[in-house]
């Protein structure tokens, strides 16, 4: 599939709303529980979308993701 050159944005697949859960330390011998933080994610550094080339754009579309955003023209 041929795609217009340019920038498309696509959701996230690594986080939640630009953050994703982190486990710090060790379990908490007591409560049997992780330490746990949100921290900003690596993937889009926090902005809950990625903006791909177009045959980064072909892939993902292929394995069933949507555009949120198309180059003009698309």
């Amino acid at each position: 599939m041929a795609l217009v050159a340019g920038e498309y944005e696509f959701e996230c697949n690594e986080c939640e709303d630009g953050s994703v859960k982190v486990l710090h330390g060790m379990l908490d011998e007591a409560t049997d529980t992780p330490d746990l933080r949100w921290e900003t994610c690596d993937d889009c550094r926090g902005q809950g979308k990625v903006w791909v080339d177009e045959e980064v754009a072909a892939e993902k579309i292929l394995y069933g993701q949507t555009p949120t955003r198309t180059p003009a023209g698309a």
